[in-house]
């Protein structure tokens, strides 16, 4: 089956855990995803809506590193992300993103080499935001970072 390309791929360091998750509606990565949808399309009455929205605007979430992350030491996580840089690349020619949202700023240059690696033919819209963690400015800018791409995107489409 030959499935349609996505068009806005959001792509993280890494799952959260096996509970939480942002199909699950239940992490902080979810939130300011939704929030930012929210800010260029208009409120969602229910997580089922905008999961629905999401979906039907063809957007995506993918994840650099697809196994557990080491958090605490940077040698090692490092070392998983420089580790899946091919496995993202093959999964970027799946998806065929036309607008990709790196979410992390610590992980733009991994992305970024999985993006020369799958040698994607359209042009692509690439941007990154901070993650929403760590400090309430992180969650702002992440926040306002994906509406104002959102909206730049949306509009030049």
């Amino acid at each position: 089956m030959f499935e349609m390309a996505t068009e806005i791929l959001l792509i993280t360091e890494a799952k959260s855990s096996d509970t939480k998750s942002f199909y699950k509606c239940n992490t902080p990565l979810y939130r300011c995803v939704k929030s930012a949808f929210e800010m260029q399309f208009g409120n969602f009455e229910t997580d089922i809506d905008f999961l629905a929205f999401f979906e039907e605007i063809k957007c995506k979430i993918e994840y650099l590193v697809t196994e557990e992350i080491d958090r605490k030491d940077m040698t090692i996580r490092n070392k998983q992300r420089s580790e899946n840089v091919d496995s993202l690349s093959k999964r970027l020619r799946t998806h065929r993103p036309k607008c990709i949202i790196i979410i992390m700023k610590d992980i733009e240059k991994f992305v970024l080499m999985a993006i020369e690696r799958a040698k994607l033919s359209e042009v692509l819209f690439i941007k990154s935001v901070p993650f929403p963690a760590m400090s309430e400015r992180n969650r702002i800018n992440c926040e306002l970072g994906i509406a104002e791409i959102l909206k730049d995107y949306v509009l030049g489409h």
